[in-house]
C-alpha cells in the first residue's frame, strides 16, 4: 500500500469519466437527447471511495466533500452499496451482478465470461479507461492494494478494485481469459495513472490536454481511498477527502470537462461494522455517500433510494446503450436530479 508521503503529483478518485472517444469533442456530437430522462454524457469521471459509512462523514473530518462537492451536486441520501465484500461491488457497478466467489474477494479466480460496461462501450464506438494510482504495469493487478513501486500480483485481495481483468472479453486475447498474456485492449485501457515518484502524472497530464476518454474510472490507493489511516494524516475518511480536493479541480479545470461532463464520488460499501448490512432492496452494501456534479445536474440533496445498479443504469442512459446490464434491468435510473433540455 503506497503511503500518502510518497505522492509527488496530485491524485484524485476520478472515478470513471464516462467521455468522448479519443479525439471527439463533446463539441462534435449529435445535439442532446435523452434516455429514460438522462441526458447525455460527455466525459464521465467516477471517483470510488472505500468502505465508508454514510453517518461516519463528517465536516470535520471530510471538509471537502461536505463542504464543497456537496453544495454543488446532486447529494442522494438514500444511497446503498450492493452487498459486502469490495470486489463484488465494483463488479456489480459495471455488470449488474456479482458472483459468491467476488463476495470473498478471491480476485483473478472469480473472471467471468459476462458483459459489462466497458466491453459496451468499446461496441459504441466510445473510449474508456481505468486510472490505477498504485499501478504499476498495464493490466495487471494494480488494485487499491498495490504500491507504485512494486509489481501487483494477479491475485486474491490485490485485485479487488480493479474490474478490467476479470472480464474474458476484456482481459483475455479473443474473449479467452489468460494469467500471462493480456489483450492489447486491457494493456491500453486498464493502466498506471503515473510514475513511481509521481503516481497520478499520466493522468494529470492527459488531463491537462483534455485527451482522456468518454469514460474514466479512478481507483485510489489503499491510503488515498480511505480505506487504511496512513502517514501523515492518519485520517482515513480525511485522505480520501484530500484525494478529492486535489483531483476535483484539475477535473473541472480540464478541456474535457464540457457542458455535458460529469463527476461522480461514491463509495463501494460501508464499514461492515457487526457484519453484512441489513437488505435495502437492491442495496444489501450499506448506506454510502454519492455525489454528482456537473453542469447538467441540479445541485440538492435528494432522497430517493437508489442502488450501484441505478448508477450503472444511468451510466448506460446517458452513454445512450442499447441495453442494460443484469439487475440494471430491475431498478430505475437516477432521474430526478437533471436540469430541463
Amino acid at each position: 500500500m503506497m503511503r500518502r508521503a510518497f505522492r509527488v503529483a496530485a491524485t484524485t478518485m476520478v472515478a470513471v469519466a464516462l467521455t468522448l472517444p479519443a479525439g471527439v469533442s463533446s463539441a462534435t456530437r449529435a445535439a442532446p437527447t435523452t434516455q429514460e430522462g438522462v441526458p447525455a454524457f460527455g466525459h464521465v469521471f467516477l471517483i470510488i471511495g472505500e468502505n465508508t459509512t454514510y453517518s461516519h462523514l463528517k465536516l470535520s473530518n471530510a471538509p471537502y466533500l461536505l463542504g464543497t462537492i456537496q453544495p454543488q451536486s446532486a447529494w442522494l441520501t438514500n444511497y446503498f452499496g450492493t452487498t459486502h465484500w469490495s470486489q463484488a461491488n465494483y463488479v456489480a457497478l459495471v455488470t449488474g451482478q456479482f458472483t459468491r466467489c467476488e463476495q470473498q474477494d478471491l480476485g483473478i479466480d472469480c473472471h467471468q465470461n459476462v458483459d459489462n460496461l466497458f466491453h459496451q462501450l468499446d461496441v459504441a464506438g466510445l473510449g474508456w479507461k481505468v486510472w490505477l494510482e498504485a499501478g504499476t504495469a498495464k493490466c495487471d493487478g494494480g488494485g487499491h492494494h498495490c504500491t507504485s513501486d512494486t509489481p501487483c500480483p494477479l491475485t486474491g485481495f490485490y485485485t479487488t478494485g480493479n474490474p478490467p481483468i476479470l472480464f474474458d472479453d476484456i482481459e483475455g486475447p479473443n474473449g479467452v481469459w489468460s494469467p500471462t498474456t493480456p489483450s492489447e485492449e486491457c494493456l491500453a485501457n486498464d493502466i498506471p495513472a503515473g510514475t513511481d515518484d509521481a503516481p497520478m502524472a499520466t493522468f494529470d497530464a492527459e488531463l491537462a490536454t483534455g485527451d482522456v476518454p468518454a469514460f474514466n474510472m479512478i481507483i485510489p490507493n489503499g491510503c488515498d481511498d480511505g480505506e487504511a489511516n496512513c502517514a501523515p494524516v492518519h485520517n482515513r475518511y480525511t485522505q480520501f477527502d484530500d484525494f478529492l480536493a486535489e483531483q476535483i479541480p484539475l477535473i473541472q479545470a480540464s478541456p474535457a470537462f464540457g457542458t455535458d461532463s460529469l463527476i461522480i464520488v461514491t463509495y463501494d460499501e460501508d464499514e461492515r461494522a457487526g457484519g453484512l448490512a441489513k437488505k435495502h432492496g437492491f442495496g444489501s452494501g450499506g448506506h454510502v455517500a454519492c455525489a454528482i456534479l456537473g453542469p447538467q445536474v441540479v445541485p440538492g440533496s435528494y432522497d430517493t433510494q437508489w442502488f450501484h445498479y441505478s448508477l450503472l443504469r444511468t451510466l448506460e442512459d446517458g452513454f445512450a446503450l442499447p441495453e442494460y446490464l443484469g439487475d440494471a434491468n430491475a431498478v430505475t435510473p437516477i432521474d430526478s436530479i437533471w436540469q430541463s433540455l
